[in-house]
């Protein structure tokens, strides 16, 4: 009979790309006022970010070392160590006689 494995649950959080969308250009403004004063003004240039998916979110079954002890259908619930409702929870497996 082949030996139980033990899987962690990994969560692997979705891919996006990005990219901008240009909505004005960069401007320089000059105004003047009563006393023929003079002011210029740069604007930067506005973007949209946009924002596309590429990979979804997924869990990942990922193998690790089993740490506790998988009891079989045919072996007996030790008393001490095993509550009926929650299985056991021994770390060590049984030593072999």
């Amino acid at each position: 009979m082949p030996a139980p494995r033990c899987y962690k649950k990994v969560s692997v959080e979705a891919k996006y790309d990005y990219s901008r969308r240009l909505v004005r250009k960069a401007r320089l403004v000059h105004d003047e006022n009563d006393k023929g004063q003079i002011t210029m003004t740069h604007y930067p240039a506005i973007y949209i970010e946009e924002k596309t998916l590429v990979a979804p979110a997924y869990v990942l079954l990922r193998e690790v070392n089993c740490t506790k002890r998988v009891l079989r259908r045919a072996e007996p619930l030790p008393s001490s160590t095993c509550v009926q409702t929650r299985g056991c929870e021994e770390l060590e497996p049984a030593a072999a006689d």
